[in-house]
């Protein structure tokens, strides 16, 4: 087995996702994860901008952010999201305890993106917090450096 998937069953199994949804958004994530990178987190989330929303699955590793869309009618799994790390711009990430989910705000190529990430239990939000925290906040200035450098596109291993 790959790095990718050595990191993202134990990470799915931490957010409490089934092996039926997780082996459907397998194939998608293979497509724009690489073999060697590692999964940080792995969690359904919900568009609160939707009025009828489809099964969202968010995957984050070291390089890309990634959320799929599984819709009802097909049982169909499709990219929504998928951007490098240097690619997000205006980052932001509240935890709300009392209903147990991340309030993600990010922009890709210009447009504006609002997920709530669902937590099936607080050491699980806990956990997203940290990941997020470690991912986004104190890589902010080497995610900013990277953008701008030419050729250096992949972010440190940490």
């Amino acid at each position: 087995m790959d790095t990718f998937s050595l990191s993202l069953l134990p990470a799915a199994a931490d957010a409490g996702l089934d092996t039926l949804t997780v082996s459907r958004h397998v194939p998608v994530f293979r497509r724009d994860v690489g073999r060697h990178d590692t999964t940080l987190a792995v969690a359904q989330c919900v568009d609160p901008n939707r009025f009828i929303n489809a099964g969202l699955v968010l995957l984050l590793t070291r390089r890309r952010l990634v959320v799929t869309r599984q819709s009802r009618l097909f049982d169909r799994v499709r990219p929504l999201i998928s951007a490098d790390l240097t690619e997000l711009a205006e980052i932001d990430w509240t935890p709300r305890d009392r209903i147990g989910l991340l309030d993600l705000r990010f922009a890709v190529d210009g447009d504006r993106h609002h997920l709530w990430v669902r937590a099936p239990h607080r050491q699980q939000l806990g956990h997203l917090v940290s990941v997020f925290g470690r991912t986004f906040a104190a890589g902010t200035d080497e995610l900013a450096a990277r953008r701008h450098a030419p050729g250096r596109n992949i972010p440190r291993q940490r």
